[in-house]
């Protein structure tokens, strides 16, 4: 096996060039010399194996991801349950965040436009979780994308609504990460990415900002053609 290419030199535009050519396992494994013979299942692995050592902000685990339903700004019953068959990306944010959570917005944006322009499109959702259903109300929230970059297409933002206050931050702590509420009313917390796969696997933590969005989308690639 040759040795892998450092994705940090490889610069995103031409990852998008590779990805609208063929958005295969096949072009992935080329772009990180892990061999063009090996099963998709085998270069997922060798590929989260790599990523786990050059990646300093990510964290492979392969673990169910919590379920659950929730509601998107018009209303709507979404579950995790109905992205089967897709690669979902989850974040958990509030709207009344001063700092980091439009900083995260913006990355999950920055991604999102990266994708848009390949055969991923159709097989990636994106879904931020408000951590805040008593001040993120409907209007707000359908607001929020628009005002970040982010593509109604494959995104969306759901809520446990007014009457289930505490809810997505039991959530959030299902998922490993912790919102504490302040006297402020602000919320102390963590960053993290959750890339799950198809079958609802969580598959991934991608922490803070500073992970290289070419090594999450080359993850997402190598989940869009995995079927184990």
């Amino acid at each position: 096996m040759s040795d892998l290419v450092n994705t940090r030199n490889v610069s995103d535009a031409d990852i998008v060039r590779v990805f609208r050519g063929a958005a295969r396992v096949v072009a992935m494994t080329a772009l990180l010399g892990l061999g063009t013979t090996t099963s998709a299942a085998h270069s997922l692995k060798a590929l989260e194996d790599k990523l786990q050592e050059r990646e300093r902000y990510v964290q492979i685990v392969q673990e169910p991801a919590p379920d659950f339903t929730l509601q998107d700004a018009q209303g709507r019953e979404i579950g995790l349950a109905d992205f089967r068959g897709k690669v979902v990306v989850l974040n958990f944010i509030y709207t009344n965040c001063p700092d980091i959570c439009p900083l995260h917005s913006e990355r999950i944006a920055e991604i999102q436009e990266m994708i848009e322009p390949t055969p991923m499109r159709e097989l990636v959702q994106f879904i931020s979780i408000t951590t805040d259903p008593l001040r993120d109300t409907w209007s707000v929230m359908k607001d929020y994308g628009p005002d970040h970059g982010l593509d109604p297409a494959n995104w969306m933002f759901l809520s446990s609504g007014p009457d289930a206050l505490d809810a997505t931050r039991d959530l959030a702590g299902d998922y490993g990460l912790k919102f504490t509420l302040t006297d402020s009313g602000s919320q102390m917390h963590g960053l993290v990415t959750f890339l799950i796969d198809k079958s609802g696997n969580n598959r991934a933590r991608y922490h803070g900002l500073k992970f290289h969005p070419t090594n999450f989308i080359l993850q997402i690639n190598a989940l869009t053609n995995d079927d184990h």
